[in-house]
């Protein structure tokens, strides 16, 4: 019975009950099915489409360093704009569907715990979406420059660059999960989270300048500056260690909230 709903059985082994199995299935729906390729084929149209056209833009009049510098900056500004909002689209809904429909509440009734119904989600997610919307537009954007002045971004301080965006990511993925477990409605998960992440271009004009260290809203900058060798205003590894006590704390709550959910 189990194996017909694609589940095979295993051994309980208290939170871990069931992940390796519902973890599969959730990545099945992602790599099984066409939404891995709806996905790429966005992500490299609204990314390195919009990075080819400012490669290509302005004709002879600016050097090839200024417009390599430009288009560095526009992949992490692009990519830190579209991106969050990608996020936030594909996890809001990733709980908050299946606690309405009681495709939850069927679920649990096999041998899966709730900690790994979360945990599952949140790596799933995470995985697929971070290889399609950042690891792979990444790798085009080293053709991209290549081809067009070749030129390579220094590899380590885009890896760091590239650090901040997933770190960005991630959080903003987390945030949508967990307000799935506290809300039940996704027009509200969806305008919580996106209004925490369009707070960050207002607030910090108003607020302290400390509140940028604790908070994501200076990881896209600072990446693309990152990435460049530019000087920035803070410390990144502040707001960096900072997100991922954020990350941390909303998973918990995520994991807290859902234990005591009634399905």
């Amino acid at each position: 019975m189990l194996a017909d709903a694609g589940f095979v059985p295993t051994v309980a082994l208290g939170w871990r009950a069931g992940f390796g199995n519902f973890l599969d299935k959730e990545l099945g729906s992602w790599w099984r099915t066409r939404r891995w390729l709806i996905h790429l084929v966005l992500w490299l149209v609204v990314i390195n489409g919009f990075v080819l056209l400012v490669g290509l833009g302005d004709g002879p009049r600016r050097s090839a360093a200024a417009k390599f510098n430009e288009v560095m900056e526009v992949f992490f500004q692009v990519g830190g704009f579209f991106g969050v909002i990608g996020a936030v689209l594909v996890s809001q809904g990733s709980i908050l569907s299946e606690r309405h429909s009681g495709t939850a509440a069927w679920v649990l009734t096999k041998p899966v715990s709730r900690a790994a119904f979360v945990l599952a989600k949140v790596v799933a997610i995470s995985v697929s979406f971070l290889t399609l919307c950042a690891l792979i537009p990444s790798l085009v954007l080293q053709g991209e420059t290549w081809v067009m002045w070749r030129t390579l971004p220094y590899l380590g301080p885009f890896l760091e660059g590239f650090g901040l965006l997933v770190l960005h990511y991630v959080f903003y993925i987390v945030l949508a999960i967990m307000l799935g477990t506290l809300l039940n409605s996704r027009g509200a998960v969806a305008g919580v989270a996106l209004g925490f992440w369009l707070s960050g271009n207002i607030l910090p004009n108003l607020l302290p300048k400390w509140v940028l260290r604790v908070t994501p809203w200076s990881l896209t900058k600072g990446a693309g500056s990152l990435a460049l060798w530019h000087p920035f205003p803070i410390q990144l590894w502040q707001p960096a260690l900072a997100t991922l006590v954020l990350s941390a704390v909303a998973l918990g709550i995520a994991l807290w909230r859902f234990e005591r959910e009634e399905l």
